[in-house]
């Protein structure tokens, strides 16, 4: 996460913006995936995409977009830039493996923990994932600390494919274990901490996923904090309407999107 004085990605906060996140797509299911690129390719007005992070529900390397699934997810987000548009890529906490190379195949620019959106009037949004949100649940920041390592990331993108897939059930089985021990109200992310995050970067909105529930709140100081559902949900997805003002939505890819 920035700490509002590193440099971050900016964006024009603009009509013809789209924004996802948390779709959780298993590059070992080429069904799912292929359901995914069949919905982008039929989005043809669409000029830029943010993913909010969680494109893929678990990426431990390289060595997985030469599977299947994952050929058709980043074969849709390239035709994205075939047809004229943008694609953001932001980090999950399931997917912040994903590099320069993987992003380069997409046609997609990598933004890592954050991306800044600037409209003609100078207000500035920030999106990133959320995680970094859940202040509460110490054990987990631990271990994200730890696996965002240089020496731990460096591991993990040199594993051949078959050590690469085994090494991605075991964190996704883990993680659905933690998830199940722990109290809601540890993992829920914390409003002190986006009015926090707000004010370091200047931005007046903040919007992230990982919490899989739509929120659109008003928080202390005038901040505005969006929360998109999984992709699949209800409110799936946040656009830019033709006044310029960020509108809550239903991305029409239907409940089945989330695995």
């Amino acid at each position: 996460m920035s700490d509002g004085t590193e440099a971050v990605m900016t964006i024009p906060l603009e009509p013809g913006l789209e924004v996802i996140g948390d779709l959780h797509l298993d590059p070992a299911d080429a069904g799912e995936c292929e359901r995914f690129a069949t919905w982008l390719g039929s989005r043809a007005e669409l000029k830029r995409l943010v993913v909010l992070g969680d494109l893929f529900d678990a990426w431990v390397g390289p060595a997985q977009a030469r599977m299947e699934g994952a050929q058709e997810v980043l074969g849709a987000l390239r035709g994205v830039a075939s047809r004229g548009g943008e694609v953001n890529l932001l980090w999950g906490n399931r997917d912040f493996l994903l590099d320069e190379g993987v992003a380069s195949e997409a046609g997609a620019r990598l933004c890592g923990d954050s991306l800044l959106a600037v409209n003609e009037r100078g207000e500035r949004t920030l999106f990133v994932h959320g995680d970094e949100f859940c202040t509460l649940d110490t054990s987990y920041q631990r271990m994200r600390r730890v696996l965002r390592s240089r020496w731990v990331s460096g591991f993990f993108l040199r594993l051949p494919r078959s050590l690469a897939l085994w090494f991605a059930r075991r964190l996704r089985s883990g993680s659905k274990r933690a998830v199940g021990r722990k109290a809601p109200e540890e993992m829920a992310m914390q409003a002190d901490v986006v009015i926090d995050l707000s004010r370091r970067s200047e931005a007046r909105v903040v919007v992230c996923g990982h919490a899989h529930q739509w929120r659109d709140e008003e928080l202390g100081d005038g901040v505005r904090w969006v929360v998109l559902d999984a992709f699949g949900g209800d409110r799936d997805c946040l656009l830019v309407d033709s006044g310029g003002n960020l509108v809550g939505s239903d991305s029409g890819f239907g409940s089945g999107g989330v695995s």
